[in-house]
């Protein structure tokens, strides 16, 4: 193991004038935990922060929804790192390895270039991805909702299925246009459906050739129930809701197959449909395969309260830190152990402050503090207008409950700028109606110029 650096931190009282090295602390990822942690870090003067990310910015989760339904735009949600961690060195690279023992990374910048980063900390905030699993056709006709570009292309996606349906010769070419299949009942799931489902109708409705069509949008889900997050009440008020709005639900089954766009499930029944939507929860990044530090069962980085990484006897590895979603934090708030904190915004953003805290002080040989978050409850988006909230036992449903997600994301929203984008954006978009153009030609944005180049050598070679 290479010796730690010391560091002998300057008393801030008598204010003494010191040329000892800066604390370098590595944060691997620009999510969440990297964002705030990085952000409470970098007030230090005596710390020297780099954050890793292949992104150039943070990715506000909870709107997603929002942003495929229309009613936020994507850059709103999209925090850039470079200009909100202006204390912070922003790195943008792939971690290709770290050994704690060593206190060295590994990084690939986006050149391709390699670069070998020392540490005197090191902070696990890489996050998690898409769960799936190896179902044939998935990869093919599948797209999952864990990113920016993933819910922009499902918003185009269903304006364009629907202008398809309009042009289709044969009914059977026009149903499977109009057929939507979302796999993984949990909200984020229901949240991102409900969002597609009314801008599916609009976009219908749009189109006077589909006068008499509707779209018909299916959930499959594993479990015997949907958006269980919300509790056992209010789930089944949502399910209820659901099935009011025309969505066939298809419960305690999965998909076998999809491909040729035909989603197959466990008991046989086959739904031909254009889009298939992949929400069925998250696992830890596997860049965590290569590095050190030891994992749970489950594949999260160990920690303890404290936010420390620990081996498997509990024992801390000194300077290496993990909280977020690629952390195995253990819930303290919860009477029955071991339990550990959900993957939410609601937590990360907590450990990222408090790791940061505890960083700090463990450079200081100050006392760490446990993390210790009794949770808030869960606000879920069903639409415009519609809902379902759980605050600290308090059930909401409807538009209560709607207000009530729109508060309490423009409260946490990072960035005072981006706060009064949204609201502004939210206001707008009361007024007028939905926004039905599609940009997917943005997917290919050079098809155009190559075009008019081909027929600029065709003529060239006629001449």
């Amino acid at each position: 193991m290479r010796p730690a650096r010391r560091i002998v931190r300057p008393s801030r009282i008598s204010g003494e004038s010191t040329s000892t090295p800066k604390m370098r602390v590595l944060v691997l990822g620009g999510g969440y935990v990297g964002l705030y942690a990085a952000s409470a870090l970098e007030k230090d003067p005596f710390t020297e922060v780099t954050v890793v990310e292949p992104n150039s910015h943070m990715t506000y989760y909870p709107l997603l929804p929002e942003v495929a339904g229309g009613h936020v735009d994507p850059r709103n949600v999209a925090v850039p790192l470079v200009s909100t961690l202006r204390r912070s060195t922003v790195v943008r690279g792939h971690v290709e390895s770290v050994t704690t023992w060593d206190r060295e990374a590994r990084i690939t910048l986006l050149d391709g270039t390699q670069r070998s980063m020392a540490f005197d900390q090191v902070v696990f905030a890489l996050g998690a991805i898409t769960r799936a699993f190896p179902t044939p056709g998935l990869a093919e006709n599948g797209v999952g909702f864990k990113s920016v570009e993933e819910a922009l292309y499902l918003r185009n996606r269903v304006i364009d299925s629907v202008a398809e349906a309009a042009d289709a010769a044969l009914p059977e070419d026009r149903e499977r246009f109009l057929t939507f299949v979302v796999i993984g009942g949990g909200y984020t799931g229901v949240e991102a459906m409900t969002e597609l489902l009314d801008l599916s109708r609009a976009a219908v409705a749009a189109h006077p050739r589909l006068a008499g069509e509707q779209a018909h949008w299916h959930l499959v889900e594993a479990l015997d129930r949907v958006a269980p997050e919300v509790g056992p009440k209010l789930s089944k008020w949502t399910l209820e809701k659901l099935r009011q709005r025309g969505i066939t639900v298809h419960l305690g089954t999965t998909v076998t197959s999809c491909e040729n766009h035909v989603v197959v499930l466990k008991e046989g029944a086959r739904i031909p449909a254009n889009t298939i939507l992949w929400t069925a929860g998250v696992t830890p990044n596997p860049v965590l395969d290569a590095t050190d530090a030891p994992r749970g069962p489950k594949g999260h980085v160990i920690a303890n309260a404290f936010l420390q990484v620990t081996d498997a006897d509990g024992v801390p590895i000194p300077g290496a830190w993990a909280a977020g979603d690629n952390a195995q934090v253990p819930d303290l708030e919860v009477e029955k152990q071991p339990a550990f904190c959900a993957p939410n915004a609601q937590h990360a953003v907590r450990q990222a402050r408090l790791l940061a805290a505890n960083l700090i002080a463990s450079a200081g040989d100050r006392p760490l503090t446990e993390y210790r978050h009794k949770s808030l409850g869960t606000v879920a988006e069903y639409g415009l207008g519609r809902g379902a909230a759980n605050i600290r036992g308090v059930q909401l449903t409807g538009l209560p409950a709607w207000l009530s997600h729109r508060a309490y994301h423009a409260a946490t929203l990072p960035t005072p700028l981006r706060k009064f984008r949204v609201v502004a954006g939210w206001i707008v978009g009361s007024i007028g109606g939905p926004d039905l153009a599609s940009l997917s030609a943005t997917a290919a944005p050079r098809r155009n110029f190559e075009r008019a180049v081909d027929v600029a050598e065709e003529a060239a070679a006629r001449e």
